[in-house]
């Protein structure tokens, strides 16, 4: 199972370097690879916070310089939200990085450096992770799946799935999530839809088998959930 942890994601910022179209010289001993070599002289790219949150980081990377650029020709992503890990801010990291990778997929493709249809990432919401998505939202993480939203609005394929089976634990129907009327059907007014599978782990057993990058959201590295 290729298991990234949330520290690795969120230490690492999803670097996402550009360097189609401009010279780049790579280290003689670097990776023999096409892509993600070492370069001779680092680079100030562009970084998922910059794509996802210019406000706060700035539009462009003028602090940290980057020795190996990364592209990816296709990301096919699920993650995984079992537990309600939060980080130091209370924001559920999944859903969070999440949307940071949307950014970059969302930027990648008006840059013509990916396919559109290359792209799918899923989040897989079950466990104390799915009252996220249960009426009401707290607004904290309300704004994370509102983002997601937008983010499939505007051509990114990501969506959220709440796992069915831990929904009938809980006692609760479609009418009872976020993006669904008192009736369960799709709410025109939430601005998008979160989707119910019929179990999360063979869900993403499946998309494993398919070649789907597995991502678990749930450590808890912060010592507190919310």
């Amino acid at each position: 199972m290729k298991k990234l942890t949330v520290l690795f994601v969120l230490g690492s910022a999803i670097l996402l370097g550009v360097v189609a179209g401009s010279s780049v010289a790579f280290a003689a001993g670097s990776n023999s690879a096409e892509q993600n070599k070492i370069l001779d002289h680092c680079q100030y790219l562009p970084l998922a916070t910059n794509l996802a949150f210019p406000k706060k980081f700035g539009a462009k990377n003028t602090t940290v310089c980057v020795d190996i650029p990364v592209h990816v020709e296709k990301a096919k992503m699920v993650f995984n939200m079992d537990t309600n890990t939060v980080d130091g801010k209370g924001n559920s990291t999944g859903l969070k990085h999440m949307v940071m990778m949307g950014n970059v997929m969302k930027d990648a493709i008006a840059k013509g450096q990916i396919k559109p249809e290359n792209v799918d990432i899923i989040g897989i919401m079950h466990g104390s992770a799915l009252k996220w998505l249960v009426k009401p939202v707290a607004p904290q993480q309300k704004k994370w799946v509102e983002a997601i939203f937008k983010l499939k609005r505007e051509g990114v394929n990501i969506h959220l799935e709440a796992c069915a089976a831990a929904m009938n634990g809980a006692h609760l129907t479609k009418k009872n999530l976020f993006s669904y009327d008192a009736n369960g059907n799709p709410d025109p007014k939430a601005g998008g839809r979160v989707y119910v599978n019929q179990g999360a782990f063979a869900r993403e057993l499946y998309l494993e088998n398919h070649g789907y990058a597995y991502f678990e959201e749930g450590y808890n590295y912060h010592g507190k959930n919310k």
